[in-house]
């Protein structure tokens, strides 16, 4: 059977949010210029299939944490709370890891999402740490948009031919935790707390309020 991409939509999904304002992310920052010009250079090669709108920066997730824990909330996924949040950033520098490159180049995709590929051993540690895997293989990654129509994936890819891949050692200090409008599929992220790797660990700083 051929697999075709799945067509995403710009909205709200209040069902999924059930009323909370925000949901947080771990992932590492990668918004510099060189992993920049080559989402915008894919961006503007998938340009008919994918949203206009993508304004989250580029990031590699390492974890999703959840909803920020809002009175009256509903969401669909289990609230990501202060002990959460404080289990996680154990179990992450418990690790003990130091510096680290990530390696950013090739295209791939999602049925959802086609992205950069991003290698490191370093990623997969703090992933499997964080749980990330329990859902379904974790694959990392630099997100280059959302899918605006449903098309066969192997097409897709074929076009990958056409464009020239980069080659991007991008170095890592700080893994950081992320914020986003959970009404917005395609807004922003702001970082609001970060585990820096050049440092002990230290005493957590506490979720920011919804």
């Amino acid at each position: 059977m051929t697999l075709h991409s799945i067509a995403c939509h710009d909205r709200d999904f209040t069902q999924w949010r059930g009323g909370a304002d925000h949901a947080l992310i771990w992932a590492v920052l990668a918004d510099v210029d060189d992993v920049r010009a080559a989402v915008d250079s894919a961006r503007a090669h998938w340009a008919d299939v994918l949203l206009p709108r993508y304004d989250r920066q580029p990031h590699i997730t390492v974890g999703y944490g959840g909803p920020v824990p809002k009175p009256g909330a509903t969401p669909e996924d289990e609230p990501y709370t202060h002990e959460r949040i404080d289990a996680d950033r154990a179990a992450v520098e418990a690790l003990g890891l130091a510096p680290f490159e990530v390696r950013i180049g090739g295209w791939d995709t999602f049925q959802m999402v086609p992205y950069l590929r991003a290698e490191a051993p370093e990623l997969q540690a703090v992933a499997r740490a964080l749980r990330e895997d329990r859902r379904r293989p974790y694959v990392p990654h630099v997100t280059i948009g959302l899918y605006s129509v449903s098309a066969p994936l192997s097409g897709l890819a074929g076009r990958a031919a056409g464009w020239e891949s980069p080659s991007i050692t991008l170095p890592v200090t700080r893994l950081s935790l992320l914020r986003y409008d959970a009404a917005d599929v395609a807004g922003p992220l702001t970082e609001v707390d970060a585990i820096d790797l050049r440092r002990p660990a230290r005493t957590p700083r506490g979720t920011p309020s919804g």
